[in-house]
């Protein structure tokens, strides 16, 4: 409940403001463009501060952290709220990627220490699974926060439900969430130099399966557009595979419990490769169904797989200095995703770029495919 419950609702905080943020802007008389760095800058925001999130989850500790960064989601919610211009929208999106960054980082922490190992593929993909609730149900409740009472007021709602996700973990005794220290063996710097070769190899692998999901919430769209799918069916579709993805995600867990990490990981970005390599195949309303679902069951299978590599490549003494530099090499992953498919396809076009971004899957499939046995290794059963 500490933190399956907490991560739960800050996702559905985010989940909320990502699609209102855009409008917002567009409100203060932005073209889509801008519109759309708002939403880019929350990723940067987080991607950015995941240095200073190990420094303070190593001054505070986990539980502190976690509830510092939902009263910090609440500050930016509302300073969005009270907000007269793009230039303060800005901020605020910005400052929410921050908290997000902190409450990520010291959650991963945290259950990467109170989790025996061998629990850990089912609690990973379990909190994976909170991820894809929360994603879910956070634009739901906007959307009946703003019919009922307006755009702005879905800022407070956000608010409201960082503050709940605090709540919960401050309910919790502080002896239930100890954690041995960590910064004992140097800063960020020196522990990602001395584990280069795990951030340089599998944490790569991390990063493009992060860009490789990305992708699937951007290219997806786009290609509905290219086909002329309308938007209520595009959006009928993207909910019935994303309800698809939220229901198998336990199927991770058992696929990493039972068989290791590589049938998790190696699956989905083959998976996604495929079906981004051949997407100039898909040229109506049935294959794009087909390749909608896919996705979305390549994802499912996937769940929680760099919460628990992060976990199981985390050197004791060290813990919080390696999650952080990880963590910077998967959220980078998400911040260059959209980068990467709005340069390629204004150079080659929509289907050559999401072929190309499947080259890239299938890099990193070799990736988890030569090093996970060297440098996580699956425990003996």
């Amino acid at each position: 409940m500490p933190i399956y419950l907490p991560s739960f609702l800050f996702t559905a905080a985010e989940g909320l403001l990502l699609p209102i943020l855009p409008v917002s802007a567009v409100n203060y008389g932005q073209g889509l463009a801008s519109a759309a760095i708002v939403t880019t800058l929350l990723m940067i925001g987080t991607f950015v501060f995941e240095i200073p999130a190990a420094w303070i989850v190593n001054k505070i500790g986990e539980r502190r952290s976690m509830i510092l960064a939902s009263v910090m989601g609440f500050g930016l919610t509302s300073l969005a709220f009270i907000s007269t211009s793009y230039e303060v929208l800005l901020v605020a999106a910005f400052g929410f990627g921050t908290a997000h960054s902190l409450f990520g980082l010291s959650r991963h922490s945290l259950l990467a220490e109170i989790v025996p190992a061998n629990h850990r593929p089912k609690s990973m993909s379990l909190l994976g699974g909170m991820f894809r609730g929360g994603t879910a149900v956070g634009p739901v409740i906007g959307a009946g926060v703003i019919a009922l009472f307006g755009l702005d007021a879905a800022y407070l709602a956000a608010g409201a439900i960082c503050l709940l996700a605090g709540f919960a973990v401050l309910s919790t005794p502080a002896k239930k969430l100890l954690s041995s220290p960590s910064g004992l063996d140097g800063n960020i710097l020196k522990v990602a130099r001395r584990e280069s070769k795990k951030l340089l190899t599998l944490g790569v692998a991390s990063a493009i399966i992060s860009a490789g999901r990305t992708i699937r919430l951007i290219g997806l769209p786009l290609l509905a557009i290219q086909l002329g799918i309308d938007a209520a069916t595009a959006s009928f579709i993207f909910g019935i595979t994303g309800f698809i993805d939220f229901a198998l995600f336990y199927l991770s867990g058992i696929l990493m419990d039972r068989y290791g990490k590589f049938w998790s990981s190696v699956p989905t970005l083959i998976a996604l490769g495929t079906i981004y390599l051949f997407s100039f195949a898909v040229q109506d309303l049935f294959t794009f169904w087909l390749m909608a679902a896919i996705s979305a069951l390549a994802n499912a299978a996937s769940a929680g797989i760099n919460m628990i590599l992060g976990a199981d490549l985390a050197p004791q003494g060290s813990r919080n200095e390696f999650l952080a530099a990880f963590r910077m090499l998967t959220s980078g992953g998400v911040v260059v995703a959209p980068a990467m498919i709005s340069g390629l396809t204004a150079v080659a076009g929509l289907s050559s770029a999401l072929a190309l971004t499947g080259l890239l899957n299938f890099y990193g499939a070799f990736l988890f495919w030569k090093y996970l046995p060297i440098y996580a290794p699956d425990k003996k059963r």
